[in-house]
């Protein structure tokens, strides 16, 4: 890769990214071409590298092209693909890039090349791909060989004949950006679904959803109305993930004002955490779990006239509504409806039970909810009344009608009236368990619902908070005090002091390096488990297979604050 280049001053080393303090300047020229390390599962033809063609540069990016789409357009194709460049290119410079870098941040400028432009590779990905985003390129080859080490983006070559390709380019960036401001300026690896949350907000912060038609919402309507109960923090990366994420986040924002993805963004903390940190700083009541419940509650009722906080603000959402995942018929006293099924954290489904109108005089519906030990459900309600009246409530887990979020217990609701007052209940259980750490495959938890029509009615009220214990006296308590004491200093004579007191990556040496890899051994991720003391592929390799197994990112094998925070807790 040629550039030209004058003297430079200093640079700075950040986690393994080097940025500039002054002075050097460095650019590319037109018509130069580069050999680009590539990700193979976007590559159409599996390639892990692609030469590509400086076609054009404007003035925030260099705009190459795969030598081997160019190669096979004919002349007028070309001209009409530059045309499309050019447009893409204006637009990136005129709005992208200024609308975004003010409202979330800057990317890294100059960076690790130390160069103002963005790269963008435009090439041919595979189908499903209008464009990515790896930090991998963001650092030294030394300590990620596979990196291009640009500040870039990649872009789908087909994409570029249509009106999306400014909608991946935007979601793209925002995700160079949230990088930076992220992972590197505050040291924290984002959790998946949060990082593409705000990348999916990014078109709409640039007015790409205010034509309905061509829109990246409507595509996301449709993947969210075919598959609307997907795990909101576990990410496979499919149609089905974008569409839960994408109609979350317009709930989020419109609910709370779009503050609170830039906050969140800017805070040390991650995902829920950060979440809850921006709902208590800003005087709001509710916390992850109550936004979670009122949006489920929303995708199926949105109404305003019930709540504000059940219906979506975005007037390509107003009639917007799901079914139930299930719908049963109960009718006539005993009739009876078992369910048992499993749900990841954050999974919901929508069970609906209705029964014919002015049909049960007398009758009332008993609901009863259990749940696997250690699991933490909340089970809102919809109760439709014949007057068109909605009720929202919960199930009281554990009879707690206060506390409707209890570990792992059991919980029994009745509503009276069922056929004469209301006519329909919809039940949304979902477990609250998990709040970080998400993966590509969380675990399950059980449940079992019992609805039947019942004649049966009683008040549930909560469980009787238990007599306080006989008060121990002063002497008692400073005894205890003293017992603790011994025992931490005795526990701390025997601790050992942490030994990853460094950075370590591909060539470090030492017994450091020696006990990453008994570490790693543990963990079954490095099945060679050749403990030498020398840093080596293997050993690179399973510190991948490491952070993959955690969700720690970037996946690069370099074991840097990050990697060694979360060996340290586990180490613990």
């Amino acid at each position: 890769m040629r550039k030209s280049s004058v003297f430079f001053i200093s640079l700075v080393l950040i986690g393994g990214l080097y940025f500039t303090n002054a002075g050097f300047v460095s650019a590319d020229f037109l018509n130069q071409t580069v050999i680009f390390n590539i990700n193979s599962d976007y590559d159409y033809l599996g390639r892990s590298q692609v030469s590509a063609t400086l076609r054009k540069i404007s003035d925030k990016a260099y705009w190459y092209i795969g030598d081997d789409y160019w190669n096979n357009l004919s002349e007028s194709e070309r001209n009409f693909f530059l045309q499309r460049i050019d447009e893409l290119a204006q637009e990136f410079d005129s709005r992208i890039y200024p609308i975004e870098t003010n409202f979330w941040g800057t990317e890294p400028n100059p960076g690790i090349d130390n160069d103002p432009r963005t790269t963008i590779l435009i090439t041919r990905l595979v189908d499903f791909a209008g464009g990515y985003f790896e930090s991998t390129h963001l650092y030294r080859k030394s300590h990620a060989p596979d990196s291009n080490e640009r500040e870039m983006f990649f872009l789908n070559s087909n994409a570029i004949l249509n009106e999306r390709t400014k909608i991946f380019s935007a979601h793209e960036f925002q995700h160079l950006i949230a990088f930076y401001q992220k992972d590197v300026l505050k040291g924290a690896s984002e959790e998946v679904w949060l990082n593409e949350a705000r990348a999916e907000y990014a078109p709409r912060l640039l007015g790409y959803d205010d034509i309905f038609e061509i829109s990246n919402i409507r595509r996301r309507i449709i993947a969210f109305q075919q598959s609307p109960s997907e795990p909101l923090g576990e990410w496979k990366n499919q149609q089905s993930d974008y569409g839960s994420i994408t109609l979350f986040t317009y709930y989020l924002a419109d609910t709370y004002g779009d503050r609170i993805l830039l906050d969140t963004l800017r805070s040390s903390k991650t995902g829920i955490e950060s979440i809850n940190e921006f709902l208590s700083l800003n005087g709001f009541k509710e916390n992850f779990s109550d936004v979670f419940s009122n949006w489920t509650i929303t995708n199926i009722l949105n109404d305003s006239a019930v709540d504000s906080k059940f219906a979506y603000k975005s007037v390509h959402l107003a009639n917007f509504r799901i079914s139930s995942t299930q719908s049963f018929s109960i009718s006539g006293s005993q009739s009876l409806v078992s369910i048992s099924s499993s749900v990841k954290d954050w999974q919901p489904v929508w069970y609906e039970f209705n029964t014919p109108i002015n049909s049960g005089t007398g009758l009332n519906l008993k609901i009863e909810f259990s749940s696997d030990f250690g699991t933490k459900f909340r089970v809102p309600y919809i109760a439709y009344k014949i007057n068109g009246q909605k009720e929202i409530g919960f199930v009281p887990i554990s009879g707690s009608t206060s506390s409707p979020q209890v570990s792992g217990s059991n919980g029994t609701l009745f509503l009276k009236n069922f056929g004469s007052d209301f006519y329909k209940v919809v039940l949304i259980p979902a477990n609250h368990s998990k709040v970080s750490g998400f993966t590509d495959n969380d675990p399950t938890a059980l449940f079992s619902l019992r609805v039947q029509s019942t004649a049966e009615f009683q008040e549930i009220t909560p469980t009787p908070t238990p007599e306080p214990s006989p008060a121990f006296s002063i002497q008692d308590l400073l005894k205890q005090i003293a017992l603790l004491q011994e025992q931490l200093n005795k526990l701390k004579e025997k601790a050992q002091p942490f030994p990853l007191t460094r950075n370590l990556f591909a060539g470090s040496r030492g017994d450091d390096v020696k006990w990453l890899q008994d570490f790693l051994v543990k963990q079954g991720v490095y099945q060679e488990a050749k403990t030498t003391g020398y840093f080596g592929s293997l050993t690179r390799a399973a510190a991948i297979r490491f952070q993959q197994k955690y969700g720690i990112f970037p996946q690069i094998g370099y074991v840097g604050v990050k990697t060694r925070a979360k060996i340290a807790e586990l180490a613990q």
